[in-house]
């Protein structure tokens, strides 16, 4: 494309992206193709994306991948979003929706915010459960948003659950993000009140049923991998500051030492993966940085020893 930057062109071109992006797929469906063109129309859209490191969208690329979520605008799953020169992915609140569908293990959904001139806003409970009334304003100005609701109605049947938060629970969610340098910009530009839905999205899907084919468990972790809130810790701890992870350049390096020493180049991801867990890691990606060295050496002794064992 003749407005996309030569060095983006290449980064989205590249061929260990394109096979990584394949076997890291979680939705066997998703085609790379697909995802680098909606990759490129948000990259032209938004100057402040195109300026960004190619590495950094390559990243972003494999997030997508990771996530089973499409950049196609139309879908509004999940977006590419600079933070200065880095490129990062960032699951939307229909995003955490559709995997949650996607699971069975929740029939309907609704999530909406309650602004201060709402003229009715009222939750209770009683023996038959969890109620919530809302009625909207709708003349003038709605004001600033004071809560957010989720409404979950399970597969399996039996009473809605229903999750709330406050004006200040949002903002402990937004201040958590902006201390670990990861979403405070969102949430301070156009798309606050999308953030205020995910945010009680994640906060509610803590209490919803898990699905056999672990497909909620995996929107748990997509949501919480790259927002800057964990809904676990309890509200008084402190936000751990962001530690640096592994980069694109050193994943790609690992996987090529255990390629060099005669592992196939479609089971080396799998060497990287189960090195990750042996550490406590969800993945490679989210390794700390300072760790590099360590699995460099790891894998480049196991790979060597289990090469030389099948001769």
């Amino acid at each position: 494309m003749t407005n996309l930057p030569a060095l983006l062109t290449e980064a989205l071109q590249d061929r260990k992206l394109a096979s990584r992006f394949s076997h890291g797929r979680f939705d066997k469906t998703m085609k790379v193709a697909a995802e680098r063109q909606f990759a490129e129309q948000a990259i032209i859209k938004n100057p402040e994306i195109a300026a960004c490191l190619p590495a950094s969208i390559q990243t972003a690329m494999l997030d997508v991948a990771y996530s089973g979520l499409s950049l196609a605008p139309s879908l509004s799953h999940a977006y590419l979003i600079p933070y200065g020169p880095i490129c990062t992915f960032a699951p939307g609140y229909r995003g955490l929706l559709h995997l949650a569908y996607k699971s069975g293990a929740v029939k309907s959904v609704q999530v909406n915010l309650v602004h201060e001139h709402d003229p009715e806003f009222q939750v209770w409970s009683d023996e038959h459960g969890r109620h919530l009334r809302h009625i909207e304003n709708q003349r003038g100005s709605p004001g600033r948003v004071t809560h957010a609701y989720c409404i979950a109605n399970l597969t399996a049947g039996g009473p809605a659950i229903i999750e709330v938060m406050n004006e200040q629970q949002l903002s402990d969610v937004e201040q958590a993000a902006i201390k670990r340098k990861k979403g405070g910009m969102v949430w301070r530009g156009p798309f606050r009140d999308e953030m205020c839905k995910k945010a009680v999205i994640r906060r509610a899907s803590k209490l919803w049923p898990k699905d056999d084919g672990g497909i909620m468990q995996h929107m748990m972790q997509v949501s919480d991998q790259h927002d800057g809130a964990h809904f676990e810790e309890t509200p008084d701890k402190e936000p751990p500051e962001q530690e640096l992870c592994i980069t694109l350049d050193q994943e790609t390096a690992l996987n090529d030492v255990v390629i060099e020493n005669g592992i196939a180049p479609d089971v080396a991801p799998q060497w990287l993966a189960r090195y990750a867990k042996s550490r406590g890691y969800s993945s490679i990606e989210n390794m700390p940085a300072r760790l590099y060295d360590d699995a460099y050496a790891a894998l480049d002794a196991r790979s060597k020893e289990a090469v030389s064992g099948t001769k």
